[in-house]
């Protein structure tokens, strides 16, 4: 049940950041004429959502939609589910993870 609930979460968080940012994104390049201080959580957003969507650049050049974008929020979230199990694990072996 833990798992389900980092997964969906860690899914969840990281698609509504990554469309969000992806919508900011024009109007934070605008914003960012005048300066940082102009929309700053415009800009961050929109910074955030660029770092969060990378894997997306390495995989395809093209653009992409929200079907992409909820395939690699499935990924970071399966990613998220088995580190997590993996750390539960090592705890209940009695052994520190990762060593």
């Amino acid at each position: 049940m833990r798992l389900l609930a980092v997964f969906c979460a860690v899914s969840v968080l990281h698609f509504v950041l990554s469309v969000a940012g992806v919508v900011l994104a024009l109007p934070a390049a605008f914003a960012y004429q005048h300066g940082f201080w102009a929309a700053p959580v415009k800009i961050t957003l929109a910074w955030t959502a660029a770092v969060l969507l990378s894997p997306l650049a390495l995989i395809s050049p093209r653009d992409y939609g929200t079907l992409e974008i909820a395939v690699v929020s499935v990924l970071v979230g399966l990613a998220a589910a088995a580190i997590t199990y993996a750390v539960g694990r090592a705890r209940r072996a009695g052994r520190r993870p990762g060593g």
